[in-house]
């Protein structure tokens, strides 16, 4: 019973994340104008689209119950793809001079090795928590210079917004915050619970619920936001942050 609803949870959630990417898809090429919103948009749906993927391969080869340090592997790529899109899309909507061909550079290579490191685990072992656990550190790592640097910025922009008394932006700050306090807590929480629980079903298929809740939330979210800035007679964060550096 439990594995078929593993399963029917991963299917699910797998197609309902695909379907919020096609949505925030259909109305993109709008706002290609603005290029720092453009860019968070687009690859806030290739983070959908790579967990709808993930969710789909963990369905149709159930690794969790044959191989687990495969499942925990898969888990951990995805993850940190998503991570890798949100340093490149949120970020550089409160620090448009954070998106540099070094960063890319760095992003990239620590994405290759990291990939790297999560399969040799998996290809070492059938069943090794300790292997995917030590695995998992790097992962955690890249997390938190992602969301240290994150946290950093919007403080930054946060308190100077305060201070310049200007409100035309308030709703983003907000936004910005409540979302990525959700992404960074699911993204860290998720991968933590999937080393602690590494072969059990229940605590994995309330993640998934849990996430589809806060991926829908985040897609409508920035998709609210699309007609805000692009009414803005100048883009309020680019000139607001444009001397900030990380």
């Amino acid at each position: 019973m439990e594995r078929l609803l593993y399963v029917a949870t991963l299917l699910a959630t797998g197609v309902l994340n695909m379907l919020i990417a096609i949505f925030l898809l259909k109305d993109s090429k709008h706002y290609r104008e603005q290029k720092d919103y453009y860019r968070a948009r687009i690859l806030t749906i290739v983070w959908l689209f790579a967990f709808g993927i993930g969710y789909l391969v963990h369905a149709v080869f159930q690794w969790r119950f044959t191989w687990p340090t495969a499942a925990s592997a898969l888990t951990a790529s995805y993850f940190h793809i998503g991570a890798v899109c949100f340093s490149w899309g949120y970020t550089p909507l409160l620090d448009p001079t954070y998106f540099t061909k070094k960063i890319v550079v760095r992003d990239s290579v620590l994405l290759a090795v990291g990939l790297i490191v999560y399969w040799t685990a998996a290809l070492l072992r059938v069943y090794a928590p300790f292997y995917s656990l030590f695995s998992f550190l790097f992962f955690f790592i890249y997390a938190f210079i992602v969301a240290y640097t994150f946290y950093t910025t919007f403080n930054r922009v946060s308190y100077r917004r305060i201070r310049m008394g200007a409100g035309s932006i308030s709703g983003f700050i907000q936004w910005m915050q409540i979302c990525c306090d959700l992404i960074v807590l699911f993204g860290i929480g998720s991968v933590a619970i999937t080393a602690a629980f590494h072969t059990e079903v229940i605590p994995f298929c309330l993640l998934l619920i849990a996430g589809f809740g806060m991926f829908a939330y985040i897609a409508y979210s920035i998709d609210k936001y699309g007609p805000v800035i692009t009414k803005s007679a100048s883009h309020p964060i680019s000139h607001s942050t444009s001397h900030l550096r990380v």
